[in-house]
């Protein structure tokens, strides 16, 4: 047997109870290592399931990893980036921030290697997608000391996302002159890109922007 089939039973891609139950009682017999590290991987795989049982059954085992195996800080703040990007994708805020809150104080602990590493600028955007505006400060903290926390952005879309956040974010706190300099710099990017970049976000997402102020009218607002 190739080391490929053996792994296969913590990697499915499908789901059924009769999978998960293989699956549960495999890891039973399992290291204590290499446990977190399925519960992980195939917890991870049925999230992207395409039917809600599937996505499920993923958000079950990242929460039994993070239950069963709650002394072990880096494994549980994985397991916590990937269900809170989980439900930022899907503009289920309220379960997202504690996830993305506990890794944002993984950051300011340790480091951000090996886990989601864009908490701070999801919780940033969580705040002016719920039009939190006692929390717009906080926000626009979080967002403006990304680039001196460790935190990077290597692709031009990630860019062009973390200046439309800065952009609307310095509008909605009458920040003009900022905000317009981000927006400035957001579309300037936008000219460079793909379009599939530029459509990007999660629909969830895309929805609640279009209730905000376009690039264009932020960058002529001074």
């Amino acid at each position: 047997m190739s080391i490929e089939e053996k792994n296969d039973w913590f990697r499915n891609k499908t789901w059924s109870e009769t999978i998960e139950s293989d699956f549960l009682s495999r890891l039973g017999n399992t290291p204590r290592a290499l446990a977190m590290a399925c519960l992980k991987v195939q917890g991870d795989q049925w999230l992207s399931g395409r039917d809600e049982a599937t996505q499920r059954a993923g958000v079950k085992l990242l929460e039994k990893l993070i239950s069963d195996y709650a002394e072990e800080v880096y494994e549980i703040t994985a397991a916590q980036g990937i269900l809170g990007d989980y439900y930022y994708q899907r503009a289920n805020f309220e379960r997202a921030e504690p996830y993305l809150k506990a890794v944002l104080q993984f950051y300011n602990d340790h480091k951000r290697t090996g886990v989601n590493r864009m908490a701070d600028l999801m919780l940033a955007e969580i705040i002016l997608l719920r039009n939190e505006t006692a929390r717009l400060e906080e926000a626009w903290q979080l967002a403006i000391d990304f680039p001196t926390t460790g935190g990077s952005l290597s692709e031009e879309h990630e860019q062009h996302r973390y200046y439309e956040l800065l952009a609307q974010l310095g509008y909605q706190l009458n920040r003009k002159t900022e905000a317009a300099k981000y927006a400035t710099k957001a579309l300037a990017l936008a000219k460079n890109m793909e379009l599939d970049f530029l459509i990007g976000k999660p629909v969830a997402l895309e929805n609640l922007y279009q209730s905000l102020p376009s690039l264009e009218v932020i960058a002529e607002s001074v």
